[in-house]
């Protein structure tokens, strides 16, 4: 993809006005770029249309503010709904299409990255063989504009398409109580595949019941990167998983029951949407569109997975491309892939310019181009962007139910993974939306509500998982509540409402 100077000049229609999707998490350039690449990249195996023709990000101290144009989304979202009536098989069809990549992917980290013996490469071949490995990541992940557009655009058009289609054959009355709707919708919207950090769960706790033939070392040396995330690889040590172990040990609970209760958790969700659709008649269609999403949910899990792998092998190499060029790895970090072979051996861009990119950054990225925006630009694409907002009068608002259920307690709201320590017990926890690295401040939480994210996110996902109360898809929660604010979390109907109580009383 060219470097360019005349993105937000060119493109300025389709940044001011528009409607976007924010995602917040822990990111940098480095390892967002792969993504806003892979899915505004045309290929053979996406359908016309799916590809994404725009993306901004904005950077700063390790965080990243991700910005995905909606009619982008709703067209991605309606070309595999349309596919979905002709061909009931067609995310098996997807699925198939990037199993190749995938696996030449998951074989390189797995097998061949681990034998490179950097210090022997010469600079030339070093700067090429993270090429290599950045190129095998993209081809693995250009399905993502797939994944996200359906995830993210489909969401009320299945809980619409489900609610229309009960009531026109009578299996709802019209005096039903919308708890009993979002009960339905829940079960039948469930995830049926156990995920990456579940199995991660189950074989942590197998070691401490002594039911696996693996030691902690064995099993360190396969979950070691669990905990990454787009701006850092953590390589988790054996004291680390130690710690995790007593953790588990003081928490009081049942270890044996609790085994069970996430290995069975997918096989059950799966019993429950059987028994539900024996008992209430749906069309081949929404049928089909529920089962795209299990599929979706899995494939997005898988690219999750990747995606961690993908930071542990390019801190690696930048860790090594630093050394030999004298910048550290935070600085290489908010430096871009074709940027490397220039700060190797032409020290370009210079250290003092990747530290103001770290401070504040923008991108753009259409196919074949992005813009690397800073300075006085930033704010001028941010106001594009994101206009003028405000919610200060806003006292209640609706969501999208992901797990029933209701809950009261104070506002916490978490913007990165390095806040999720001020999540204490009976806390509402509030972000843009949840990673995996939010886990131990969801399963503290009394209730979860985000901004952002639909059936297959992680915070859906998680919550069901916990039985925790949880609204998805906002909109504003980050920006109307407060940290401390006591508000009533009512999951059954979709909707957070402001207390004028302090958390004190």
């Amino acid at each position: 993809m060219k470097k360019v100077q005349y993105l937000m000049k060119k493109f300025r229609g389709r940044l001011t006005d528009k409607e976007w999707y924010h995602q917040r998490f822990d990111g940098s350039p480095m390892f967002i770029f792969a993504i806003a690449e892979a899915e505004t990249k045309k290929e053979v195996r996406k359908p016309e249309g799916t590809e994404a023709d725009i993306r901004v990000c904005f950077f700063g101290n390790g965080k990243a503010d991700w910005y995905l144009e909606m009619s982008d989304v709703k067209r991605g979202a309606k070309k595999i709904v349309d596919m979905a009536k002709k061909d009931p098989n067609i995310s098996k069809k997807l699925l198939s299409a990037w199993k190749k990549d995938e696996k030449i992917f998951e074989s390189y980290f797995l097998k061949e990255f681990p034998k490179i013996n950097f210090k022997k490469l010469a600079d030339h071949d070093l700067a090429n063989a993270f090429l290599d490995a950045y190129y095998l990541f993209e081809n693995r992940v250009t399905s993502s504009s797939i994944i996200d557009h359906y995830a993210l655009g489909t969401d009320e058009f299945i809980a619409n398409k489900l609610r229309q289609e009960l009531k026109k054959s009578g299996q709802l009355k019209t005096s039903y109580k919308e708890s009993q709707f979002t009960e339905i919708f829940s079960i039948a919207t469930a995830p049926i595949h156990q995920s990456f950090i579940n199995k991660d769960e189950i074989d942590l706790l197998k070691i401490i019941l002594g039911k696996s033939k693996e030691t902690l070392e064995d099993y360190q040396k396969r979950w070691y990167w669990s905990k990454n995330n787009y701006v850092t690889a953590q390589i988790l040590d054996a004291g680390h998983f130690k710690k995790e172990i007593d953790t588990w040990k003081k928490s009081g609970k049942n270890l044996t029951r609790e085994l069970k209760r996430i290995q069975a958790t997918p096989g059950l969700n799966k019993q429950k949407k059987q028994r539900l659709f024996k008992k209430i008649k749906l069309s081949l269609h929404l049928k089909t569109l529920i089962k795209i999403s299990e599929d979706f949910t899995w494939w997005q899990d898988e690219r999750k997975r990747a995606t961690y792998f993908n930071i542990d092998i390019g801190c690696k190499f930048l860790s090594e491309i630093g050394r030999r060029a004298g910048y550290t790895l935070d600085e290489l970090k908010y430096a871009y892939p074709s940027e490397i072979k220039d700060v190797l051996f032409n020290k370009n861009p210079s250290r003092k310019e990747l530290q103001k990119r770290f401070k504040g950054s923008g991108m753009i990225a259409v196919e074949g181009a992005f813009q690397i925006v800073m300075g006085e630009k930033i704010r001028e694409l941010k106001k594009l962007v994101l206009g003028k907002k405000s919610h200060n009068d806003i006292r209640d608002f609706r969501g999208l139910s992901a797990s029933t259920g209701k809950a009261v307690g104070p506002v916490k709201v978490v913007k990165s993974s390095t806040e999720i320590g001020k999540v204490k017990p009976g806390d509402i926890l509030v972000a843009v939306m949840t990673r995996p690295d939010y886990i131990p401040a969801m399963k503290k939480a009394a209730a979860i509500v985000t901004n952002e994210g639909g059936i297959t996110s992680h915070a859906a996902i998680i919550s069901r998982e916990f039985g925790i109360p949880c609204i998805i898809g906002t909109k504003i929660a980050t920006e109307v509540l407060k940290d401390g604010e006591m508000v009533e979390v009512n999951a059954n109907h979709g909707w957070v409402r402001k207390l004028n109580i302090s958390k004190k009383k």
